[in-house]
């Protein structure tokens, strides 16, 4: 059963405590390439806590996935995580999310 602690992912926080809206923004501001993620999708076997749709970004150059999520432990609140990305990382989201064109 896939877990819910983010945290097992390490990387850090971008943002804390905003709108699912600043964080598609965020998104769409430093990625050229991201992906429509929804709730409880599951990756690196973390389910990923969102309370509707948001944007995961790919920073290919950088290795760098920038993944929403909502966290319950500590306070209601949406954040985005900078994790570090392996190339099958990057693949796992592009086969098995929807690109979004800018």
């Amino acid at each position: 059963m896939p877990s819910r602690c983010v945290n097992n992912l390490g990387g850090k926080v971008l943002l804390l405590n905003v709108t699912p809206d600043q964080v598609n923004d965020y998104v769409r501001k430093h990625c050229k390439e991201y992906y429509e993620m929804p709730p409880d999708f599951v990756f690196r076997d973390i389910r990923m806590l969102l309370a509707s749709p948001m944007l995961v970004g790919l920073q290919v150059r950088k290795q760098r996935i920038l993944l929403p999520f909502t966290k319950l432990c500590s306070g209601p609140g949406t954040m985005l995580y900078e994790i570090a990305a392996k190339e099958a990382d990057l693949e796992f989201i592009r086969n098995n999310l929807v690109k979004v064109s800018k």
